[in-house]
């Protein structure tokens, strides 16, 4: 496959994520009446909207830059008072003419989640309403907007290959290049995909793989991310008009609801290893220094199921001076998070991987006290470990912030809730100045080294559609109380907290102005 080709594949790809991240808030804003209100006004400002239709400010400014991310909408904010100001575009007045659309397809929305536990069952239900929905998308106008169909097609392609991914399923078919025909014949929903993608161009008519299908199922997990947070688009409408607290609801067992936390961590783990590369580099190049000169360990904070602890540890005893050295000076191996299944199931990694390690609860938000624990059970000082932890700052629990904000002034562009309270941007930049500023005293000696997320203007998103997908994870985390912002307003919070990035351990990914991954290794001023 030439460049151009594979180039063009990707963005249908990032357009397909944006489908599924989209599509249950046009749904949503259509059905309420939102769409129609804008194609009339034109233009108006975010107040207009809270007038004419109450809701939860906080996720309802979510949806607006969402479609200003898309180019639907012109979005400007007003200092010093924050107004936010919309205006429809050229491109926006076609998609919202055909915003219909958008509510056919969220009928989908409640089966998609549970595609990957339902992909071995014999019950037609799931297969047959897939069918139905491939229908009536067949059945719609031909003058459907090109950006509409590429999204359509990403609610029926990206759950499926989620669900055929997890089973280990891609695996085997890419292994021999075709679909089995077993699984064919005995299960329905496998059926119905393999027929979709022949329709598709994915699949030869004998099921084997064509070019373009084989592109496509290589990159199933790019998909897993925006796929785990379906449970929480299929209830849009409770989101915007309801309970704002509805996402955080726990099942029976005390399990997330709003996300498939299985899937999430599946999809990610493909997608971080290009980051980890240069933290790898980092790492190495920590300890190689002289031996009295390096820190006694690795703290990781949010350590999950202990994966990267593993990772890092080997990559000292293995890569570094340090490794040859353990005998006399040990690496010590500390993990924490405020999760306790995440806790026992790094435990178990290091203890099978024969890592001597401790462990215990923390919160990212809470420096002093993990400090004050860490010494109190282990006599271990936090600033003297090298702290490491990756896409955890934008995912603090919300708290106001202690120090006055009312002469700040933010110039991020992005849009911020806590439980349906829409946050102003320069009360946010305050809240994580206050955040970084925290953990200053402990990364005197050794630094803190954060790999984190970041969103885009939406001008430069809508700029840059199909290269980006920036419109995917401003979705599924500023519905779902996280915080991300732009590299630069990160990076300006971090120096007014008193952190200063080493230059030579700087890193975005991808390296240009859409970048949307940054690594840095902070050390305070003092």
């Amino acid at each position: 496959m030439d460049k151009s080709t594979a180039t063009q594949l990707r963005g249908n790809l990032f357009r397909h994520l944006d489908g599924i991240a989209i599509t249950s808030t046009m749904a949503a804003l259509h059905n309420q009446g939102i769409i129609k209100f804008i194609l009339d006004k034109k233009s108006f400002t975010l107040e207009d909207i809270f007038e004419s239709f109450p809701s939860n400010h906080g996720y309802m400014n979510v949806a607006l830059r969402l479609l200003s991310a898309q180019g639907w909408l012109e979005r400007e904010i007003h200092s010093p008072n924050q107004q936010i100001y919309f205006s429809i575009t050229e491109r926006g007045k076609g998609i919202f003419a055909c915003s219909h659309i958008y509510t056919e397809v969220a009928t989908l929305l409640k089966d998609v989640p549970l595609y990957r536990h339902k992909l071995f069952s014999a019950h037609q239900t799931y297969s047959q309403n897939y069918n139905n929905f491939i229908t009536a998308i067949h059945e719609m106008s031909d003058d459907i907007p090109a950006q509409i169909k590429l999204q359509i097609q990403g609610i029926l392609i990206g759950p499926a290959l989620v669900a055929l991914g997890m089973n280990e399923k891609i695996e085997e078919y890419l292994n021999v290049n075709q679909f089995r025909q077993n699984d064919i014949n005995d299960f329905p929903l496998i059926n119905s995909f393999a027929n979709y993608f022949v329709h598709i161009g994915f699949l030869n008519a004998d099921y084997s793989f064509t070019e373009v299908g084989e592109f496509f199922f290589k990159r199933a997990a790019a998909y897993g991310v925006t796929v785990s947070y379906l449970p929480m688009f299929s209830n849009q409408e409770e989101i915007f008009f309801g309970d704002p607290h509805h996402i955080w609801k726990r099942d029976k067992t005390g399990s997330e609801t709003h996300v498939d936390r299985t899937m999430n961590v599946w999809g990610s783990g493909g997608a971080h290893s290009t980051y980890f590369k240069k933290i790898d580099e980092i790492v190495i190049n920590i300890f190689n220094r002289p031996l009295n000169e390096q820190p006694i360990g690795i703290a990781d904070m949010g350590c999950g199921d202990g994966t990267l602890l593993k990772h890092l540890y080997e990559l000292v005893k293995y890569n570094t001076l340090r490794g040859e050295n353990l005998d006399q000076y040990p690496l010590l191996i500390v993990g924490a998070d405020f999760n306790q299944a995440a806790r026992i199931a790094s435990a178990k990694t290091l203890t099978d991987s024969r890592i001597k390690h401790h462990i215990l609860h923390a919160d990212i938000s809470h420096p002093n006290k993990y400090a004050a624990e860490l010494k109190a059970k282990f006599d271990i000082e936090l600033g003297d470990l090298l702290n490491v932890r990756s896409f955890l700052d934008h995912n603090r629990i919300y708290s106001s912030p202690k120090i006055s904000y009312s002469n700040r002034i933010s110039k991020s562009s992005g849009a911020y809730a806590y439980r349906g309270r829409l946050i102003p941007n320069f009360e946010l930049k305050q809240n994580l100045v206050e955040h970084l500023h925290a953990w200053c005293p402990y990364v005197k000696k050794f630094g803190l080294l954060v790999l984190e997320l970041h969103c885009l203007a939406p001008n430069l998103t809508a700029e840059n559609i199909g290269s980006t997908t920036s419109t995917a994870y401003e979705s599924t985390h500023g519905y779902s109380d996280q915080y991300i912002v732009e590299i630069s307003t990160f990076l300006n919070a971090a120096e007014e907290a008193g952190l200063v990035p080493e230059p030579q351990n700087m890193a975005r990914f991808p390296n240009s102005d859409l970048a949307t991954i940054s690594i840095n290794l902070f050390k305070s001023k003092s």
